[in-house]
């Protein structure tokens, strides 16, 4: 589904990410961990075909990325609505189909207000549907963001930090709707975290990425302390619990309103 071989990015004329080489089957979920500045959102922005000043080759079912956009939805760390504006949250879920059909939000046809109804119930806010989208909570906002991501039909979904500045009962709402993305629909997903432990059970793939690839595999192969090391210091440490790895890196403090 996705091939890298040899990727180097670059903006303008300095190296984001350098010599970079992947896989992904088109019913797996990748975690792409790293430090501030590690290359991360660059690397996601690539694959959804917004960033292109590249060289090697980065091929997203068989094509270049921008080929492939009308088949993913990228959801980025900071979403870019105005909330003076008074979007309910289903006009604002609907925006992710109306925006790819070149129709406006004020004229939403029937069917694609059924189509975002049953996203939001997919994502447990069916409820909220006329509520204003500024009224929200953090966790709340991000899975309406998720049904806006879904609405579309994408075959891959991208997501950068989702659940970044999210108290720890948000995080648990959201990483839900996500294992039942993977359970249900099937997508293929790479999700950018600096905190792998409440994803490790829908990750299939993990990346460690520090401006060129550090390691890629399953979590048992990556999540080993002498590999985490080389990105996060000697006081990381990989431990096992049963057949989920978990990773704890020293400083936490560190990672805190990363900005890539």
């Amino acid at each position: 589904m996705i091939i890298a071989e040899n990727l180097t990015i670059y903006y303008d004329r300095q190296k984001a990410v350098e010599n970079v080489t992947f896989k992904l089957d088109s019913d797996q979920t990748l975690l792409l961990l790293g430090p501030n500045g590690a290359g991360k959102t660059t690397l996601l922005r690539a694959v959804a075909g917004l960033h292109q000043n590249y060289k090697g080759t980065l091929l997203v079912f068989g094509k270049p990325p921008i080929e492939s956009r009308n088949v993913i939805s990228y959801v980025p760390q900071s979403y870019s609505l105005n909330e003076r504006v008074p979007l309910t949250v289903i006009e604002v879920v609907a925006m992710g189909a109306l925006y790819k059909r070149g129709l406006m939000h004020f004229n939403i046809p029937r069917n694609l207000l059924r189509e975002a109804t049953e996203a939001l119930e997919f994502v447990g806010l069916g409820s909220l549907k006329d509520k204003r989208f500024s009224e929200l909570s953090g966790g709340q906002k991000q899975r309406v963001l998720l049904a806006r991501a879904l609405i579309s039909k994408p075959k891959l979904l991208l997501l950068d930090e989702p659940l970044s500045a999210l108290d720890p009962s948000a995080r648990v709402e959201v990483v839900s709707v996500l294992a039942k993305i993977k359970q249900e629909i099937g997508l293929a997903m790479i999700i950018t975290t600096h905190d792998p432990n409440p994803l490790t059970e829908i990750g299939d793939k993990i990346m460690l990425l520090n401006k060129e690839l550090i390691a890629f595999g399953s979590p048992e192969e990556v999540l080993r302390d002498e590999i985490i090391t080389k990105v996060y210091g000697s006081q990381s440490k990989a431990i096992k619990v049963g057949k989920r790895m978990y990773c704890f890196i020293g400083d936490v403090h560190l990672h805190r309103g990363e900005r890539k």
